[in-house]
Parts: structure tokens; C-alpha cells; sequence
């Protein structure tokens, strides 16, 4: 009973999540679309996951199945969200590049799941078994893989060159601090979803199976966790598809003490105080013009017929 309760309580919660989530996709839209669209298919999967785990007639198997593929939309949404980042904070970056690193990265996620996925299938029709363990073990360790390159890469992207004066720096800088502080309760869920599986695997007896308390702090938690932080991430950079819409001259990121080509991009006026719309300290005075026609010097005609400059 306590089970039913525990999948009524996550049913309620991603409910509720979902509806922000969708937001976030509708307000990022085409740059952000890899993201907020599998975080919203992450949101709709639990759903549909504790909805047929509290139905009376379930099957067991496409519910182990769709719990054990749950981790695969969670990493492929802060690949994205990453992605939309990292473009964001520099949009000098090389887009095609940027997206064959997100394609590679999606393949090789989608290989390791399609091998647990297979693993899962063995696992309920013929049991445990060498290769059923094997292929575990290789999504797994794919799949930890994958979350070791993605935090990496977030880490590489916070010391990465930058453009201050993109009008979507601050909204690329609120995302990348949302992955990271996503991606070590992301490690937990991680850990959790592959020693169960093992476990399983080995058909054990072990506690770590059957513990309410275990499965809500490395499991249910974590990955609520991680969900709510890319939500509220997701609505306060709602603006940024506008934002990154805007000229450069109107960027309200600005300092100073540094060099102009770093804050400003190449076509930007050479006036700072004009692009950046800061008024200038010099006094032009409004009633006389700005250009003045040069003075000749006067001359005059002498009595003998010539020229002469007094």
C-alpha cells in the first residue's frame, strides 16, 4: 500500500510539473527545442509510468521497462539545455558543431538504453542469465559514461570564453548553473537505477530492492529534483528567444574596465556610451550647429593695383 501511495504522490507532482515544463518549451521554442522537449517527455513518462503502476491490472514489464528508460530524457535534457547554453552565453560558437556534439551524444545514449532496454525484456521472459548481465552492465556503463562527458562539459563551459554583450548572456548563464547544479543529484538517480537493475539481474534477495525509504531518497527525490530546477531555470529564461532577437547595441550587460572588442561584436559603433545608451559627460551646446563653414582671412585692394593681406 505504501507503494501505491508513494506512485499517487509522484502522479500529482509531475502533473504539476508538466504544465511549467510545456511552458518553457512553448517560450524557448526552436533554440531550446532538445531540452524542454525531453524534459516534458521525461514529466509525461513518470506520468503515465505511476498511472499504470496504480492500475489494479498492470503489466509488470512495460512498467520495469519504462522506469528503467526514465534516466535517458533526464540526460538528454541538459544535453540540450546545455546546448542552448553554451550558444547563448557565445553566439560567435559554430552552430554545426555545437549540434553534431548533440547528435553523437544522442546516438550513443540511445544505444546504451536500447541495450537495457533489451536486457529488461530477457530479464522478465527467460530470467536472469550471462548475457542479460552483460548487456546491463554495457548500458550502464555507457549510460555513466554519458553523465561523466555532460559534466565535464558543463564544467568546461563555465570557464569558456564568453560575449558579455549578448543580449542572452545572462539567460545562457542562468541555464549552465542550473545543469550544474542538477547533474549530481542526476549521479544518485544514476546510481540508484543501475545497482537495482544488477541487482535484479542476479536475482537478488537484497534489501536495496524492497526498501520504500531507499527508493524515495536515491530515487523518487533525486530525479524530482533535478526536474525542478530545470523547470524554474526553463520559466525564469523564458524571455530568451526574444532577448536573442535584440541588437547587440542594446545589451544591458556592460562593464567597463574591459576592452571593447571583448564586450561588443565587430559591426558594433565605436561609440560606447551611445551603443550601451549611457549619456555622454561632453557639453555640446543646442544652439549652435555642429559644423561651421571655415572663415576666409579678409583682404584688401591696394591703391597700385595689388593684393596685399593686412
Amino acid at each position: 500500500m505504501a507503494i501505491d501511495k508513494l506512485s499517487a504522490a509522484k502522479l500529482i507532482i509531475y502533473l504539476i510539473l508538466v504544465q511549467p515544463a510545456t511552458y518553457a518549451l512553448f517560450k524557448h521554442g526552436k533554440p531550446g527545442i532538445l531540452g524542454w522537449l525531453y524534459l516534458q517527455m521525461f514529466c509525461v513518462l513518470r506520468i503515465v509510468t505511476d498511472a499504470m503502476t496504480l492500475h489494479p491490472n498492470n503489466n509488470s514489464e512495460i512498467t520495469l521497462i519504462l522506469s528503467s528508460i526514465g534516466l535517458s530524457p533526464l540526460l538528454f535534457s541538459c544535453a540540450g539545455i546545455l546546448h542552448e547554453a553554451r550558444l547563448a552565453r557565445n553566439p560567435r560558437l559554430s552552430h554545426k558543431r555545437e549540434w553534431v556534439y548533440q547528435i553523437l551524444y544522442h546516438i550513443i545514449i540511445f544505444m546504451a538504453t536500447g541495450l537495457v532496454v533489451v536486457a529488461v525484456m530477457r530479464l522478465e521472459n527467460k530470467g536472469p542469465g550471462s548475457l542479460t548481465n552483460l548487456l546491463l552492465r554495457c548500458g550502464a556503463g555507457i549510460i555513466a559514461t554519458g553523465w561523466l562527458v555532460l559534466s565535464i562539459w558543463s564544467l568546461i563551459s563555465l570557464r569558456s570564453s564568453v560575449v558579455k554583450a549578448a543580449p542572452t548572456f545572462e539567460g545562457g548563464r542562468i541555464l549552465l548553473l542550473g545543469i550544474v547544479w542538477a547533474l549530481p543529484f542526476n549521479a544518485i538517480r544514476l546510481v540508484y537505477a543501475v545497482t537495482s537493475l544488477l541487482l535484479e539481474a542476479k536475482a537478488s534477495s537484497s534489501v536495496f530492492l524492497t526498501s520504500t525509504a531507499i527508493e524515495i531518497c536515491l530515487s523518487v527525490v533525486p530525479e524530482m529534483i533535478v526536474a525542478i530546477i530545470l523547470v524554474v531555470a526553463g520559466v525564469k529564461t523564458r524571455n530568451m528567444r526574444r532577448d536573442s532577437k535584440m541588437p547587440w547595441k542594446y545589451a544591458q550587460v556592460y562593464e567597463k574596465n574591459e576592452p571593447v572588442s571583448e564586450t561588443m561584436s565587430e559591426d558594433a559603433p565605436l561609440n560606447v556610451p551611445e551603443a550601451m545608451h549611457e549619456p555622454t559627460t561632453e557639453y555640446v551646446p543646442q544652439h549652435m550647429p555642429l559644423h561651421l563653414p571655415p572663415v576666409a582671412e579678409p583682404e584688401w585692394q591696394a591703391p597700385n593695383g595689388r593684393y596685399e593681406q593686412y
